[in-house]
């Protein structure tokens, strides 16, 4: 079950109890060391004035229970409930097998168009939008990216701020794409996926977090190089695709470099503050 820390008040799905002094802490405060822990400190210093030669408590041997499958059920649950990155990640599953449903899709995708014609339809689609994939392969990219980053800055920055940098980015994001198809493409091609969102996941997460080394195409480098070089590609092919005497930017390029800018923008303002778990 899905634990706040005592030393930070960070939900963890997975807590770590400590054993000198047995209260519940995240994984970067799981060490004594890190949470100041007052019963190591008391344990000290009764081995100092007894001179006990055995400095940490023996653990009761018990045998491990199997649990049910309810009970399974249930921890996973709160797994997921306790983190943001997890919830989300279902919902866009959840969404992305409703996507069958007549009118589904058409209805909840955000249509540059709309930012004119149909500014209510379009406010709820700047949110909308995130949660829907065109294909198999975009939801497992998208979703992949967000299991082993999402986390990563929620443990961080804490639930709260992860969602305002995830939607806040992504709103972003499909207001750049909107702008940029209209009044620069002159398209009105329909935009779905997190992908601007989870730029700027990437770029608050680079900036709170430089020396995070992850792997592109299995070449290690900086999240921060990678950051760059998924910039500099963006760039490069920002103009889009030409069909016929249409162009369009297919691959939303557009929206990519938003989010990003407001990941690192946000991710400024959170490390000027000083308000995250370094």
């Amino acid at each position: 079950m899905a634990k706040e820390c005592y030393y930070c008040g960070f939900k963890d799905p997975m807590p770590f109890t400590c054993k000198f002094c047995g209260k519940s802490f995240c994984y970067n405060h799981r060490l004594p060391e890190s949470h100041n822990c007052t019963g190591l400190a008391l344990l000290k210093e009764r081995v100092h004035e007894g001179g006990i030669s055995y400095p940490y408590p023996k653990e009761p041997v018990s045998r491990r229970t199997r649990e049910n499958v309810p009970g399974k059920l249930m921890t996973a649950l709160s797994v997921i409930k306790s983190n943001y990155s997890l919830t989300i990640l279902v919902i866009a599953i959840v969404s992305f097998f409703l996507q069958g449903i007549p009118g589904y899709f058409t209805y909840f995708a955000l249509s540059p168009s709309d930012m004119i014609y149909q500014p209510l339809k379009f406010a709820i689609n700047l949110i909308t939008h995130i949660f829907l994939h065109g294909s198999p392969m975009h939801i497992i990219f998208n979703m992949m990216f967000l299991f082993f980053f999402g986390p990563e800055l929620e443990r961080r920055i804490g639930g709260k701020k992860f969602l305002i940098v995830f939607f806040l980015s992504g709103i972003i994001a499909a207001i750049g794409y909107s702008s940029w198809s209209i009044f620069v493409l002159k398209s009105s091609t329909p935009a779905v996926g997190a992908s601007g969102a989870l730029f700027g996941i990437f770029a608050c997460l680079a900036i709170l977090a430089p020396y995070i080394q992850v792997y592109i195409f299995f070449i290690p480098m900086k999240i921060t190089h990678a950051l760059v070089l998924f910039a500099v590609v963006d760039l490069l092919f920002l103009g889009g695709t030409t069909s016929g005497l249409i162009t369009q930017d297919i691959v939303a390029r557009s929206a990519h470099l938003s989010g990003a800018v407001a990941g690192l923008v946000m991710g400024k303002k959170i490390k000027e503050s000083g308000r995250y778990q370094r």
